[in-house]
Parts: C-alpha cells; structure tokens; sequence
C-alpha cells in the first residue's frame, strides 16, 4: 500500500488565507475556481466564515473546486500531477492522506476570528482509499452515465486534459485489520494529525515518523531528495500537489495508522 500526503485548499496563493479549524473541525476551503464548476461558497454554507476571515477579500459568490469530495468519497487529478501519481502506480488500495494549511479560529460577538496565538500549520485533514481508478479523458459523459451519483463532480464536468482521472474510495478502510471505517472521511484536529513540527518557525518543517524518514531507515516519499530530511523532521517542498510514499510494513507503520485513525470525525 502506497500512502500519498495530498496538498489540498486554501494558501497563500489560492485563497490567501489558512482553511480554518472550528471547535477542532478541520474546515478545508476548497480553492477559487473559475472553469468546470457552479458550486460558490455560498452554496457550502461558508459566507459568513469567509467574509470574516477574509475581511471581505472573498466574494461568497465565487465559484470554486470542490475536491476531494469527501462527503461522496471521489478525488480528482489531471496533468503533472496526474501524471506522477500514475509514474509511482498509485491505484487500487493505496492510500490519500489530504493536507493542507489551518489555523485555529474562534467565534466572539457574533465575528469568527483567528485565535489569539494560534499559527498556521500543516496537518492532515482527511483519507481516501482508493477503491476503483478512473481515467475520464477529455469527455467525461460516459463516466456519468456509469456513475451518476458523481455527475457533479468537478473533474466529471467541463473540458479536462486526456489524463483526466478520478479515484473513487472503496467501502471500507483494508489495511492493519482496520474494517469498521469507512474507506474515506474526516479527522478531527489533535496531535496525531498535526505535520508541522513548529509552527512558530513555519509550516513546511514536518515531525516525521522513522517509518518515512529514510535516514531511520524509512521509505521516504516523492519530491524530497535525502538532503531535505534531517533525523527526525523533513523540510517539504513548497510546490508539488502529491508526495508519494511507499513504506515497508513494520510495526511502527501501523501504529501510527492506528493512532492517526483514532481521530476520525
């Protein structure tokens, strides 16, 4: 089983602002999104949150990518990086580990604030398994046809490149006798799903378990040649949507699995 740490919603870039955490909710904000969509912010429910954690910047009404969907359990990838998921055979089993960048938030007097303190931060915020892989194309109305309950989905709408491809998640979670979970969902936000390891020093520093780390014997994952990780941490790259990692089953995998999954919303 492959295990891919996932970039996705809001940065400094896409939206300009952390996804906010409410009442250890990880909230991910799907990215501002012109092509292939109709779903606005306001349509998720996200106004009033957006509007006071922009401080305006942010139109409700701006359309935006809805991916992963992780209330149907579907994820879509195209070009570069769909072309290094299927360079590293990720596929059938193999496992997404969304992250993305958070800050805690607070709400007082009727205004959702930052929390006094609080600092952006990397930390995983959802799983998917994948179940079925689907390559789309540029035409995605037989997919509809088979699959209509993911007809809405962005990747299954508009014009996308050839290599259009979308992960469906299998029903349950199949790895470390782990089976009463469902193959995709949301984790609450603790320790066990926190990535930066000071987020007073900045985000892209992740704690890393010896199981990754290769200088602890560990797998490492894509994009990150040996001089990124130091013995216990490693320095992410600041571009690149999917890290793929392909570790040896050992013990220590497992309980971090376990452990990680004991946060699941």
């Amino acid at each position: 089983m492959k295990i891919i740490f996932s970039r996705k919603g809001f940065d400094s870039q896409n939206g300009g602002i952390p996804s906010p955490i409410v009442s250890d909710i990880p909230l991910s904000l799907p990215i501002p999104y012109i092509e292939n969509t109709s779903v606005t912010f306001k349509d998720l429910k996200l106004s009033k949150l957006l509007k006071d954690l922009s401080q305006d910047r942010i139109d409700p009404l701006t359309t935006c990518h809805v991916d992963p969907d992780l209330e149907l359990g579907a994820f879509g990838q195209v070009s570069a990086s769909q072309s290094h998921l299927n360079n590293k055979k990720v596929g059938l089993g193999d496992l997404f580990l969304f992250f993305g960048r958070f800050r805690e938030v607070e709400f007082t007097n009727e205004f959702y604030k930052w929390k006094r303190n609080s600092k952006p931060h990397h930390r995983i915020y959802g799983w998917l398994q994948v179940g079925e892989k689907i390559n789309i194309g540029t035409n995605p109305e037989n997919f509809c046809k088979r699959y209509p309950k993911f007809a809405n989905h962005p990747h299954a709408t508009g014009k996308w490149k050839k290599n259009n491809t979308i992960y469906l998640s299998c029903k349950k979670l199949e790895f470390c006798g782990i089976q009463s979970l469902n193959g995709f969902g949301r984790f609450r936000a603790t320790s066990a799903t926190l990535l930066s390891s000071n987020p007073n020093s900045g985000i892209s520093i992740w704690n890393t378990p010896s199981w990754l780390n290769p200088k602890t014997g560990g797998c490492g994952m894509s994009y990150h040649d040996i001089n990124r990780w130091g013995m216990t941490t490693v320095k992410t790259v600041s571009k690149g949507q999917e890290f793929v990692a392909k570790p040896k089953y050992s013990s220590e995998l497992k309980n971090w699995l376990i452990s990680l999954f004991d946060n699941t919303i």
